[in-house]
């Protein structure tokens, strides 16, 4: 028992007076290091109270028994799990393999339930216990710091004992970035720069995604969401785990957008591929991986399955009530929301209604078809302000029901959508305008297209900025999308086609085959828009 008398000599000559905790612990615990790794020997020291006179009579003055020592010494595992203990393998981390763009699934046996990261060769196995794959992994492969991918938990198996260290901390940022709200403020103002581990350099919010085979309308829709600075700014700061009941796209979409927005980021780059699966699991299939679809019903779906369920318990039934025309409030409505006042012919009156739209529809005239001296297509130009027209509550327009309808701007929102509808579908194929629509970049005015009794027509706030735009190229069915973004902070415009991310000029933008263009509100205003029901109008065609 020298551990204990050498504990009693310290605590003499230090003149401190022993505690029962402290005389329980210097005559009974016996500590046994091999390894770096604590091991408790309760047996032996039960064992070594009965036997030795010396230890009775110390735990006599204590007033301890040899029966309740032993019981006292019963170490958790949560205990032994808590001992900080320096990790000699931190040195075989390999960041390069990194990669936590992925589902969270153990590579053996698929399953999500308490998955870990090897941190040396990056690839993902169940549980840490003995037996686990995890813990096989470790002892065939000589890999040994693991990460939990839920709570960011680094451990050492097979010895199962935590890792705590600093060194570590860009890991946990680079799986689970998070921000504060005063870097949140400031994000459109502060140019920042990010650097990849291959010294790439990169800017946080205007990087590449990789494309998944076809998925380049799923990348533009994403891209385009995190140019819309309230929604980003609300999906960055969410707390996931609040959200009742859980929504698999609302959690992969907020990690996405945090992940495309980390300084921190290894690569440079961001694959989406949990948020596209999300999608193709909800939508049942309409919108996946491998499946070229279009980018306009998938904003719209997205917007929809936001809202309904971010949506305001305490407006949720508001709507029903005709006298104050409320609906539901969520962060889609408010920064989206509009509302239209739609004339519709009824005989041989005109019948008023009020609908609230998240994206509308510019119809472009058709192109001609005969060709010009020199043989050669025309692609003829037109102004967006032409276009526009259909919303100036005089120009009949017949919609895809049949009926005879004018349409005014009642509410401008916060964020226009608009969608210049290039694709139709014949008995036969689909086919694609190439006419080419000129817009401004800067103030669009929309004063013109208010209806009479629009607040927004009294307070004279209704001009807008270009915030980016997609377009596409090549022919409809074998064609591509890509993305023009505008860089808040520097002012620069950039390109993001999947991975290639370039510089561009305004003119180049102005010039572009345009599918989906938003618009940012000057005055930021429109924050309070009328909410709008799944089963509103979302496009008008």
């Amino acid at each position: 028992m020298a551990v204990a008398t050498a504990a009693r000599k310290r605590q003499i000559e230090n003149n401190d007076e022993p505690t029962d905790s402290d005389a329980t612990t210097g005559s009974n615990k016996m500590q046994n290091v091999t390894g770096g790794l604590l091991q408790y020997h309760k047996e032996e020291m039960c064992i070594g109270y009965q036997d030795n006179s010396h230890t009775s009579n110390r735990n006599h003055d204590v007033g301890v028994t040899g029966e309740s020592t032993c019981a006292n010494y019963h170490i958790s595992k949560e205990t032994e799990n808590k001992a900080k203990i320096k990790c000699p393998y931190l040195g075989t981390i390999n960041r390069h393999l990194l990669d936590f763009d992925f589902e969270k699934l153990c590579s053996i046996s698929l399953s999500n339930k308490h998955v870990y990261a090897c941190l040396v060769c990056g690839k993902y196995f169940q549980g840490r216990g003995k037996n686990t794959y995890a813990y096989t992994h470790a002892i065939e492969e000589s890999h040994y710091v693991f990460m939990n991918l839920e709570d960011c938990k680094i451990y050492c198996l097979p010895e199962n004992y935590l890792v705590e260290d600093a060194s570590l901390n860009d890991i946990v940022n680079f799986l689970q970035p998070t921000f504060t709200k005063e870097y949140v403020k400031n994000i459109d103002s502060k140019i920042v720069y990010g650097k990849a581990l291959d010294g790439t350099d990169f800017i946080p919010g205007c990087i590449g995604l990789n494309n998944l085979k076809k998925s380049d309308f799923f990348n533009v829709v994403i891209q385009a969401l995190c140019c819309v600075g309230s929604l980003r700014n609300y999906l960055l700061l969410l707390d996931v785990k609040k959200v009742q009941p859980p929504d698999p796209i609302i959690t992969t979409l907020s990690e996405l957008i945090r992940k495309i927005f980390n300084t921190k980021n290894f690569k440079g780059i961001v694959s989406p591929h949990e948020f596209l699966q999300a999608v193709g699991v909800a939508s049942g299939g309409t919108y996946k991986i491998g499946s070229q679809s279009d980018p306009v019903a998938l904003m719209s779906w997205i917007f929809n399955r936001l809202h309904n369920r971010l949506k305001s318990k305490r407006t949720a039934g508001m709507w029903l009530n005709p006298v104050y025309m409320s609906y539901p409030e969520s962060i889609i409505s408010k920064t989206f929301g509009g509302q239209l006042k739609v004339f519709t012919l009824d005989g041989q009156k005109w019948k008023t209604d009020i609908v609230p739209f998240k994206m509308l529809t510019l119809d472009v005239p058709s192109a001609p078809i005969f060709k010009d001296a020199q043989e050669k297509n025309v692609i003829p130009t037109v102004p967006i302000f032409q276009l526009l027209q259909k919303f100036d509550g005089q120009t009949e327009h017949t919609s895809s029901k049949g009926n005879l309808c004018r349409y005014s701007i009642l509410k401008l929102p916060q964020y226009l959508v608009l969608n210049i509808k290039r694709f139709t579908q014949n008995n036969f194929f689909l086919e694609k305008n190439p006419t080419i629509v000129s817009f401004p970049m800067k103030n669009l005015d929309l004063a013109q297209y208010l209806d009479e009794q629009s607040e927004d027509r009294i307070s004279n706030s209704a001009r807008y900025d270009l915030i980016c735009n997609v377009c596409h190229q090549g022919s409809p069915t074998a064609g591509s999308y890509k993305i023009h973004i505008h860089h808040a902070p520097s002012g620069d415009w950039y390109e993001l086609e999947d991975l290639l991310v370039t510089s561009v000029l305004p003119q180049f933008v102005a010039q572009s085959e345009s599918y989906i263009q938003v618009y940012k509100r000057q005055d930021g205003g429109a924050a309070d828009a009328p909410q709008e029901r799944e089963e509103d109008i979302n496009m008008f065609d």
